[in-house]
């Protein structure tokens, strides 16, 4: 039995744009894709927006939300890596327009005394 899908996937300058979404939000150093400010990068198709995605004849942008700690170069080493196959030969430029929040504090071993000895 062959399942046919709802609706076929969009393609924009022959890239499937979900695919690059989920390739980019599959990266262990990005949070996730951000439209950001108006005009910021997104893909406009019928009843949808992908946001953080722009595809153009000879480049690819994306926009993504970084996770605290990882450096520039290696959040978009990654986000080039998975899109090598789904960029057809073109540009790929990473925007970092956001980072995830530094982790909490851990309190070190003279704070955490100084606290115990307040109690």
């Amino acid at each position: 039995m062959t399942t046919v899908s709802a609706s076929p996937p969009a393609v924009v300058h022959g890239v499937d744009v979900a695919a690059v979404a989920a390739a980019v939000a599959a990266c262990p150093a990005v949070a996730g894709l951000v439209t950001g400010r108006p005009g910021g990068p997104a893909t406009y198709l019928p009843g949808q927006q992908v946001g953080g995605v722009r595809i153009r004849p000879h480049r690819l942008e994306v926009a993504v939300r970084a996770r605290w700690g990882v450096p520039a170069a290696e959040v978009a080493a990654q986000v080039r890596q998975a899109l090598r196959t789904l960029a057809a030969d073109r540009r790929v430029d990473v925007v970092i327009a956001d980072l995830t929040d530094p982790p909490p504090a851990v309190a070190g071993p003279a704070e955490r005394e100084a606290v115990e000895c307040e109690h």
